[in-house]
């Protein structure tokens, strides 16, 4: 009997010392599963902070457009030339609505120079000016409010590009490849500072000789190519437009067709 309960002893000591490690392990693990949870918390965290911060920042919504002549189907952006009048306004947004800025101090700058400020009057979210800079520069427009909610000046700047007035020819020929007899093609002027066609002056040349045009339809050139034309003969087809109410407004466009 003694010798029994001796084994038995030894089995219970074998037994109750495996318990604390299985315990220490355990908690090893949930040791881990701690610490990543800790740092995922704080992860999350600073992007909701970042998050919340972008949204309450005040925002500005900023628009312009101006109105150089362009052709009546045309979708695009209209953009402007030199001296063209353009308009810019815009709202601020703050909190996820638009805010009222009627008794606000803001000021404008075109190219850092003042253009507009609360000496004109409060709230001003708008203005009208004439583009400053010829094709291929940009103006800047800043917009600054001052002591916004008492304490801090906040803004906004944009840029505008100033492009040269174009003349597009619209040739329905694939490849450029033109049979002899009749053929039409078509002229549309973009951004000049005109509102009417009949303030144009246009001229459409083919091999180097001025073409006839219809007065009726000065924008269109029928040319007419002689049935013994070999194939593979160049045709050069180009045409010029001015503003006739200002010199310095003109377009030329020329391209290549080969006959077919």
């Amino acid at each position: 009997m003694s010798k029994l309960q001796t084994t038995n002893y030894k089995l219970q000591t074998n037994s109750k010392f495996q318990i604390p490690k299985f315990k220490i392990r355990f908690s090893y693990l949930n040791l881990n599963y701690l610490i990543l949870f800790v740092i995922w918390c704080l992860g999350f965290g600073i992007l909701f902070l970042n998050f919340v911060n972008a949204q309450t920042s005040p925002q500005f919504l900023v628009s312009w457009q101006t109105k150089t002549y362009v052709p009546s189907w045309y979708q695009g952006k209209i953009f402007p030339t030199k001296d063209s009048a353009i308009e810019v306004r815009f709202e601020l947004i703050d909190n996820g609505r638009i805010v009222d800025i009627s008794k606000e101090k803001i000021r404008w700058y075109l190219n850092d120079k003042l253009y507009s400020n609360e000496n004109s009057g409060f709230g001003k979210k708008s203005i009208i000016f004439l583009m400053p800079d010829y094709p291929g520069k940009s103006t800047e427009v800043r917009i600054e409010i001052f002591q916004y909610k008492g304490d801090k000046t906040i803004g906004k700047i944009i840029n505008i590009s100033s492009v040269s007035p174009e003349v597009v020819i619209d040739a329905p020929y694939p490849d450029h490849k033109i049979n002899v007899g009749a053929s039409n093609f078509s002229a549309y002027p973009f951004f000049f500072n005109i509102k009417s066609l009949d303030n144009f002056g246009i001229e459409w040349s083919a091999m180097g000789q001025k073409a006839d045009t219809s007065v009726a339809e000065p924008w269109l050139l029928n040319l007419n190519i002689d049935s013994q034309a070999p194939k593979g003969t160049e045709i050069d087809v180009s045409v010029s437009i001015r503003n006739l109410l200002k010199e310095l407004e003109f377009a030329s466009r020329s391209m290549k067709l080969f006959i077919q």
